[in-house]
């Protein structure tokens, strides 16, 4: 995904959300690392958050979504929104260690505020899912 879309995507995200106020939420995926200036390729937008702010997703974003579903797969309900062709998935997930709230850091990224989970956290929950190449990229970086 281009650069100039992502942050479309996100920017429309951002201000679908603003008027809803504080709400749990995180990058994930690729799109983390990204914002965080690991080089990696962006191919959708994946968020972590909880019960509640899957309900103001689901509200802000309603015009977006395609599926709403539990994802047997990765043990979460999710929401997977299309937004002008990029793919954005939200997940709630069961394996409460995965959400790692406590941890979200806000970076600014090409003006825009972020709530991203720092790279030594991604590192801990792609080892926490299997995902070594994942965690080979982030260990790649960090070192």
């Amino acid at each position: 995904m281009k650069r100039e879309k992502f942050k479309e995507v996100l920017v429309k995200i951002l201000d679908s959300l603003e008027e809803y106020g504080n709400i749990i939420w995180r990058l994930e995926g690729s799109a983390n690392l990204l914002v965080q200036g690991v080089p990696t390729q962006v191919r959708d937008l994946d968020i972590t958050t909880n019960e509640e702010g899957i309900k103001v997703f689901r509200k802000a974003l309603e015009e977006f979504v395609v599926k709403d579903f539990y994802n047997e797969h990765i043990h979460a309900h999710s929401l997977i929104c299309n937004m002008d062709g990029v793919e954005v998935e939200i997940n709630v997930y069961d394996r409460k260690e995965l959400n790692m709230f406590n941890n979200i850091e806000d970076v600014i990224w090409e003006g825009l505020n972020l709530p991203v989970l720092p790279l030594e956290s991604s590192k801990r929950f792609y080892e926490l899912i299997g995902r070594k190449e994942k965690v080979n990229l982030i260990l790649t970086y960090l070192d």
